[in-house]
């Protein structure tokens, strides 16, 4: 039994897992039209395949279909796909009918296949199966292929669809007509909302032109009256802020989390554990009522209207919208009335309204009290999961693990950027400990024996390094007992040296910045489960077989974490391996709750708040959030801004001095140039403008909006962003990538820029160089050549760790020493090989090569399932600055954000 209970707890990384960076864009891309289906895809609906199966085994089983031609072949073969049938089952039935099979057929398919073989009766059945060339021979042919090719889109009518499958959204969602119909109307009348009055529990308190500021408490009922509001958000894309937080649009619901034993992952009931009701109560196009939410700390009161355009369409249904399922509560099992909606494109997010006022919010500190104790001093029941899985974290952080790579002690600030705790560096709670009663998550890992309760409330204290923390808990077979876990901290914290004033240096870890160093190493510490075993190959390299993900993981960029490369394929979780190399940024989250859309999931997501229900793992198995510790977290996140405007002074001048501008600060030292800002210095705020101008032509039309996140939160189709490394789980779900938000640039640069953190620097990201195909360049990212040493990338750049991975080159892998089939390194070769965008080249027989070329040329039909590559373009995001002259001034500009 333990053996079974010790793989069902997932890696957890969410955390450590980046929404989209997308990054300056010359243009607002346009979207293209809903694409015409296929011949081969309007053939085999035609004979009886929905749009998503015919989609998949035109490009997945292409050979099979190829050879199924006629409207016969066709039919037998989306009815035994439809009915959920193979072989004789199809024309014979099952159990008692197929007895009576050679004298009266009650398969499912028996009219197809009658015609089909021109003949009534089994025995021309057997007949025409023996003949390969036959319609029923191919037929079943290319059924058997869409069976391991295209399971969930091609299953049966009465097999259930589990969202754990990329396509089962494609099988249970259909397009609600009347809903986009009315978004279509609301879009025909341009946003311009004008706030006349608001009222406080009814009664008005400002009116147009008055100069005194209303003042809220959370709490109050308000009511704000005039017109061109709007339709509100379900038909239009809204959002109401009052400073940096967002009155919350929807009803978020935590739910009951268990763990099913047999299928060995963890999941959600429909039973709710804790609720947090929307703050929006009504909207019309003429009042918009809502209660002030209980984290608000200061103004103004913005409100943002966008226009929803016809959505993107469908990759894999050609014709068709593309649709998602509410990601809030896509891990419940069961019959649950998963709802789903579009993926939206978007206009302009330059309709708004905004009124300065005061707030008032006695209860704010304590709330961002306990949110700094969440985010620093609990460890979101990481450490009884990983020791579950055999990872000792003790031996790690006291010297006694050894690194797989090199045979040496393991160095944790080296291997996955586990800063020392130093008081002052930090808050107290990451070093001190913490009482939580009750734990934020409950935790779903049975109690002692699998049948003892598990501990609800408990201390956390610290191991001597940032966001890593012992927990009280009860482990099935040891007791109780205390284990390292690690949180927000980890990943979302980097640490600063720098001269806030003329003579005070400082050095603090600084919440909410992405942590450069961190990495996914620590899962290599020992014998973590999900890292060596037998693991069934994806489906264009089928048959099991031992793998060891060592070298993958170890060579994996810095700053980055993956979804599904630590677990297992085949376990049942949504984040099974799937044998697509998708690192994705550790985002930047210190000005995020702005943000509608999170982690890369779809609008159902409403930002951070949306995005913690489900805490840590993507697919939520260490438990949901209650409301009040997650209303707690949030609040705390709203502060992790405070520190912006001399952090962004810092990068100005350490990116003046770097890019050769020394001069233009006039002989400051940074404690001076901090202390005065740039609007002191007229060289460089001339240099500043001119960024800003150059920023608004080459970047504006995406990244502009009202709220200070300069984003207008478009998804972009993959066929048109593209990505250097694979789409992630997300990204693949939604078909697309959003426009991340911009803050903290120069920070924020140093795990690598786009959603992949695989551009180096702002200066590359925005060069033209970097977007034309046989440009050196270009050249270096994104072909295949010996590898070369780009020089540094900037100041503050941390140091390539391993040295084989140095952005602004080729990614590789190192191939391990084998002298044997089986041995140690040839199962990680063989885990490698098995990816299809790795490569050997001639020139360097010691690696494995990361093609993105193929990748852009092929990439599709087996990772999608669409009837042909989708073509991506030819360099990830491929927008950049007008003009080479351009480059300095917006690298700046870049750098003030």
């Amino acid at each position: 039994m333990r053996r079974s209970l010790v793989r069902v707890f997932v890696l957890v990384l969410a955390a450590c897992n980046a929404p989209p960076e997308a990054g300056p864009d010359a243009t607002a891309p346009e979207l293209a039209p809903l694409a015409a289906p296929s011949a081969c895809v309007a053939s085999a609906v035609t004979a009886g395949d929905t749009a998503v199966c015919a989609s998949c085994t035109c490009g997945s089983c292409a050979a099979e279909t190829a050879a199924c031609t006629g409207p016969s072949c066709g039919a037998v073969a989306a009815c035994e796909r439809r009915a959920g049938c193979t072989g004789d089952a199809c024309y014979c039935g099952t159990g008692v009918d197929a007895l009576g099979c050679p004298f009266v057929p009650k398969g499912p398919c028996v009219a197809a296949i009658d015609a089909a073989t021109g003949h009534h009766g089994l025995v021309y059945v057997w007949t025409a199966r023996n003949n390969s060339q036959s319609a029923l021979a191919h037929a079943e042919a290319a059924v058997a292929c869409s069976n391991t090719q295209c399971t969930a889109a091609c299953a049966g009518d009465a097999v259930a669809c589990s969202l754990d499958d990329l396509a089962c959204q494609d099988r249970i969602c259909r397009v609600d007509a009347a809903r986009e119909a009315a978004r279509a109307q609301s879009a025909a009348v341009p946003a311009a909302p004008v706030i006349a009055e608001l009222a406080i529990d009814g009664a008005t308190v400002w009116r147009t032109g008055d100069t005194a500021r209303p003042r809220l408490v959370p709490g109050h009922l308000v009511e704000l009256r005039g017109r061109g509001f709007g339709a509100g958000p379900t038909l239009d894309f809204t959002k109401l802020m009052i400073g940096d937080v967002r009155v919350l649009e929807t009803d978020l619901t935590m739910y009951t989390q268990q763990l099913d034993l047999l299928s060995q992952v963890n999941y959600e009931t429909a039973t709710p554990r804790s609720s947090w009701p929307r703050d929006l109560i009504s909207w019309t196009d003429t009042a918009i009522s809502f209660r002030v939410p209980p984290h608000v700390s200061s103004g103004p009161l913005v409100l943002q209207i966008q226009k929803r355009l016809p959505p993107n369409a469908s990759l894999l249904r050609p014709g068709e919208p593309h649709l998602v399922v509410d990601a809030q509560t896509a891990r419940i099992r069961g019959a649950f009335p998963q709802a789903c909606d579009v993926v939206s494109d978007l206009g302009p997010a330059d309709a708004g309204a905004s009124i300065d006022i005061d707030v008032d919010n006695p209860g704010l500190a304590a709330l961002v009290a306990r949110g700094r104790a969440i985010f620093w001093g609990y460890d979101f029941n990481i450490g009884l999961a990983h020791n579950f899985r055999d990872l000792d974290w003790s031996a790690i952080m006291s010297g006694k693990a050894t690194d797989p790579v090199t045979g040496q002690i393991a160095d944790p600030l080296a291997l996955f950027g586990a800063f020392p705790a130093v008081r002052g560096e930090v808050p107290d709670e990451a070093i001190d400990e913490v009482r939580f009663d009750p734990y934020p998550q409950a935790n779903p890992i049975p109690g002692f024996l699998a049948i003892g309760p598990q501990k609800l409330a408990g201390t956390t204290r610290g191991t001597g390094r940032v966001g890593y923390r012992y927990a009280e808990s009860t482990h099935p077979f040891k007791g109780d007992g205390q284990w390292i876990g690690f949180n927000c901290a980890s990943c979302h914290g980097e640490r600063i040296t720098y001269e806030r004033a003329p003579g005070q240096r400082i050095t603090r870890v600084v919440p909410g910045l992405p942590n450069p160093r961190w990495s996914m190493k620590w899962s290599l510490l020992g014998n973590f489960k999900g890292v060596k075993g037998d693991e069934p190959g994806p489906r264009w390299a089928p048959g099991t077989a031992a793998v060891d993900k060592t070298a993958l993981v170890y060579a994996m960029p810095q700053g980055t974490g993956e979804h599904a490369l630590i677990r297992m394929r085949g376990e049942g979780s949504h984040i099974d391996d799937d044998y697509q190399f998708s690192p994705i940024a550790i985002p930047n989250v210190t000005y995020y709750l702005s943000i509608r859309r999170s982690l890369s999931h779809s609008e159902s997501y409403v930002g951070f708040e949306g995005s913690y229900i489900h805490s840590q793992e993507p697919d939520g198995a260490l438990g949901s959030m209650d409301a009040a510790s997650l209303q707690a977290l949030t609040a705390y996140m709203g502060t992790l801004d405070g520190s912006d405007t001399e952090l962004r002074r810092v990068g100005l001048y350490r990116q003046l001095a770097w890019d050769g501008h020394a001069a233009d600060v006039d002989g400051a030292t940074e404690g001076a140039f901090v202390a005065a800002g740039p609007a002191a210095f007229p060289k460089v705020a001339a240099r500043l403008a001119r960024g800003e101008a150059a920023f608004a032509q080459a970047c504006g039309s995406c990244h502009g909006d009202r709220l200070g996140a300069r984003t207008d939160e478009r998804m972009i189709r993959l066929d048109q962003v593209g990505r250097f490394f694979a789409p992630t789980i997300y990204q693949r779900e939604l078909q697309s990538i959003r426009v991340t938000f911009l803050r903290d640039l120069y920070w924020v640069q140093h795990r690598g820029l786009l959603t992949d953190g695989h551009v180096r620097n702002l200066r590359d990201l925005v060069d033209p160089a970097r977007c034309t195909a046989g440009s050196p360049l270009y050249n270096a990212y994104y072909t295949l050549h010996p590898p070369q040493d780009p020089g540094p990338a900037g100041p503050d750049m941390p140091v390539a760790y391993p040295a084989d991975y140095r952005r602004g080159d080729v990614f590789r892998v190192r191939k391990s020493p084998s002298a044997s089939a089986d041995d140690a390194g040839a199962r990680q070769n063989r885990f490698i090989e098995r990816h299809r965008y790795f490569v050997t080249v001639p020139w360097d027989p010691d690696h494995y090569y990361w093609d993105y070329q193929k990748l852009r040329a092929d990439y599709g039909p087996a990772e999608l399932g669409t009837a042909a590559p989708i073509g991506m373009p030819a360099a990830p995001h491929p927008w950049c600055a007008a003009s080479p002259a351009d480059i300095d001034d917006l690298v700046l500009y870049l750098s003030s954000l």
